[in-house]
């Protein structure tokens, strides 16, 4: 017994059948993210066996295996085409472990079937409204494999993606962005993705990244190494360091580049020379207004008995605090 229903994506309404079908025909959708970043892999399809078996590891596979049965089936059907399970892989493998033990009970399970011809533009968005843009999210990692897989499947610019995911074009690039750039260095592991997301956005480090090509390799080597502890230290303190325009500073990145000090002794370093730190920044911007000529020609229009007054007030502050400090 079939039941019609109708899926829209992106504003075009597809016609589905509702339908129990035996879970054992079924096949894993093998471009799913999950398996990709689990295994550390960016080219090539994992067979079906390996899938399943990469599934029914999951921790909220075996989740979803108690909830499915406490429930005696499923609230929400799997989508399928061609047999294949394009939303609900990790339902299916629940129901694979749920038949381990009762092939009979589990073996059906309920399905909204596409059309054959459903295209495959139309599966990439139909994923993106339920795990890039939607409640669901895949992880950044995961989010970024399947758009690149996408881009070079398709042949694609991102811009065509991004719209036809619902995302922003800077969002979509910044995926691509740090997806290739891990891929290039050979650090597939989705828990350093944020690592490598601080480190591509970081505006102090883009100017050494574009002097000193190597700092890639180093860095890299770095956070595999565990050496960078969290991903919040390479803005933090790396990014800290690689700001600061003192020659302090700029000498405390080549040895870190050099792997002469760690981005922690770094730190510490500079820390003690007193060019890093809430009281610097306010002193530095401070500074850099004063200094600045349009401000300068504004002061120059006030009341000049007053802008004199406050002058000689900062002035004499800062003798005074230099001399506390020398």
């Amino acid at each position: 017994m079939t039941k019609p229903n109708a899926l829209t994506i992106n504003g075009t309404d597809y016609p589905t059948e509702e339908i129990m079908l035996k879970q054992s025909d079924l096949l894993f959708y093998p471009e799913n993210p999950r398996v990709f970043s689990l295994l550390n892999i960016s080219k090539g399809i994992p067979d079906q066996t390996l899938i399943e078996n990469t599934m029914k590891a999951f921790d909220h596979v075996k989740q979803l295996k108690t909830a499915i049965k406490d429930n005696d089936g499923l609230i929400d059907p799997i989508i399928v085409r061609k047999n294949v399970v394009l939303e609900g892989n990790s339902r299916l493998a629940a129901y694979r472990l749920l038949a381990e033990n009762d092939p009979i009970k589990w073996g059906y399970i309920k399905c909204q079937v596409l059309p054959d011809d459903f295209p495959d533009e139309a599966v990439f968005a139909l994923l993106g409204q339920y795990h890039v843009s939607g409640k669901t999210n895949w992880s950044p990692f995961e989010q970024a494999g399947f758009l690149v897989r996408q881009i070079r499947i398709s042949k694609r610019p991102v811009d065509h993606i991004a719209k036809v995911l619902g995302i922003k074009k800077s969002d979509a690039n910044r995926l691509v962005r740090v997806y290739e750039f891990m891929e290039k260095h050979e650090d597939l592991e989705p828990r350093r993705w944020s690592y490598y997301d601080e480190y591509l956005k970081n505006q102090g480090i883009k100017k050494y990244r574009k002097a000193i090509p190597d700092i890639d390799d180093v860095i890299v080597e770095k956070v595999k190494s565990g050496e960078i502890r969290e991903a919040i230290d390479i803005r933090n303190k790396l990014g800290e360091i690689a700001k600061s325009d003192s020659r302090e500073a700029k000498q405390i990145m080549n040895d870190i580049i050099a792997n002469n000090t760690t981005i922690y002794e770094g730190y510490e370093e500079l820390e003690e020379t007193g060019k890093i730190g809430d009281a610097y920044k306010v002193l530095q911007k401070f500074n850099e207004r004063l200094n600045d000529k349009a401000f300068q020609k504004q002061l120059a229009k006030e009341d000049r008995g007053q802008i004199k007054y406050q002058l000689k007030q900062i002035k004499k502050q800062t003798k005074r605090l230099l001399e506390r400090m020398n």
